[in-house]
């Protein structure tokens, strides 16, 4: 059954449940989410979760569903308190994610769901990216915000909103309040992080490569052992940021690359090894793009926007494909790839941090909290994956440059910093090159 057993429901009961359900799955992801642990949390048996749920695929699309209805209630509430669309914005993110807000299930795993409650869960998706499109047309229209792809914008403001509680979660993050990384989605989604906003947009692009076999080494056996193992965690990674970890199969990941399963078993080991394997990667896919972005010549606004770009650009390259942050793999990781991970995620804020600070030496970056801003700002490009088949082919093509965009401007008009639209960056970004060997 895909709907909710309503009839004869307490539906405080169910909010209560749902609520529940969500702060449970946002932490744990599905694959480390029972209806046993769900009872624990509420302290109720779980016979009595079999009054609300079939079974756990149940509890997880009618989370998603609620996530989805909570998303177009709160645009709707925010569309009638203002007529002002940077207004409207502003108050859907407070509805969603306010002090005192009870968190939404992010729709990290929709593929774990059936056909039909997959195509539900799109399509209620979809109502609310239109909706924020909407928004953004109009204000644009309107001339209260600036000019951008609305579709692509769209789905990177839902990503910040659903990006939040994992970003609260990180390592980082300790430090920070609800407050301060409300702010920080707030602060850049108006006017970016550019002290002049008027600039021309100019940076280098970070050039992604997949790994390749020179000619010349093709019977080295160590090199054509690594290249066969960055196929399979590229592949990987690109199917469980598509679709979760619990929906995707080792065969399927063999299928994609043409394998058998027993090649997967071979070159990298069993799933729980190919995806420590992915988080390895990921951070050494950002630790290149981080020692690009700290080398980088010129000034450090530009050199965040960079990053920006090609995490993007990585995350909708099937070839490249970096695994995204999943709820509860960390739990579920091996403890040496874990102390791996910690330690990456510790160099990667302290070269953030450094990057940051030399914007404000050479007056590049406007006075921000550095720590809230690099934490809240993946959740601009890591969703990206998760709804690119929504994407037509110039969005798809185009949304590494709009997310930069957003990074750097915010949505507000130019012609309030006294400065027309910006020109678009395919006429005035240039290349740099970054060999990807990982």
């Amino acid at each position: 059954m895909d709907n909710p057993k309503e009839i004869d429901r307490p539906i405080t009961g169910l909010a209560r449940v749902l609520e529940a359900a969500a702060r449970v799955l946002n932490q744990r992801g599905v694959s480390q989410t029972s209806l046993a642990e769900l009872a624990d949390e509420l302290g109720i048996s779980r016979a009595a979760l079999y009054y609300y749920f079939d079974d756990q695929q149940h509890l997880v699309f009618l989370s998603y569903i609620r996530s989805c209805e909570r998303m177009a209630e709160n645009i709707a509430e925010a569309m009638r308190a203002s007529d002002n669309a940077t207004t409207r914005i502003e108050a859907f993110i407070d509805l969603m994610l306010g002090d005192d807000i009870p968190e939404c299930a992010a729709l990290n795993e929709v593929a774990y769901l059936n056909p039909s409650q997959q195509t539900a869960v799109t399509k209620s998706f979809e109502k609310v990216r239109t909706a924020i499109a909407d928004i953004l047309k109009r204000g644009a229209a309107e001339q209260q915000l600036r000019s951008c792809r609305p579709g692509v914008v769209a789905a990177s403001i839902i990503g910040l909103v659903s990006w939040l509680p994992t970003a609260r979660r990180l390592p980082t993050s300790q430090v920070l309040s609800q407050e301060d990384l409300l702010d920080a989605i707030k602060s850049m989604l108006r006017v970016g992080i550019a002290a002049d906003r008027r600039a021309a947009v100019e940076y280098k692009i970070i050039e992604l490569s997949a790994m390749s076999i020179p000619a010349g080494r093709v019977f080295d056996a160590d090199l054509m052992a690594a290249a066969r193992k960055e196929a399979v965690g590229a592949a990987a990674s690109w199917l469980f940021n598509l679709k979760g970890v619990d929906a995707t199969s080792l065969e399927e990941i063999a299928s994609r690359l043409g394998v058998t399963k027993k090649v997967i078993y071979h070159n990298v080991g069993d799933k729980e090894t190919v995806v420590a394997e992915c988080y390895r990667r990921s951070f050494r896919i950002s630790e290149q793009v981080s020692a690009k972005m700290s080398a980088y010549e010129g000034l450090a606004v530009d050199a965040i926007c960079a990053s920006v770009h090609a995490y993007a650009e990585a995350s909708l390259r099937e070839d490249i494909a970096p695994l995204a942050p999943l709820a509860g793999l960390e739990e579920a990781m091996p403890e040496m790839a874990k102390g791996e991970v910690y330690a990456s995620t510790t160099r990667l804020s302290k070269a953030a941090l450094k990057v940051y600070e030399k914007g404000r030496r050479d007056g590049s970056i406007r006075k921000v909290n550095p720590h809230a801003m690099m934490n809240v700002i993946p959740g601009s490009y890591e969703w990206l994956p998760k709804w690119v088949e929504m994407f037509s082919a110039r969005e798809r093509e185009a949304a590494p440059r709009e997310v930069a965009e957003l990074m750097r401007l915010g949505l507000m008009p130019i012609a309030n910093s006294k400065s027309s639209r910006l020109p678009s960056l395919s006429r005035r970004a240039t290349r740099t090159t970054r060999g990807s060997k990982s």
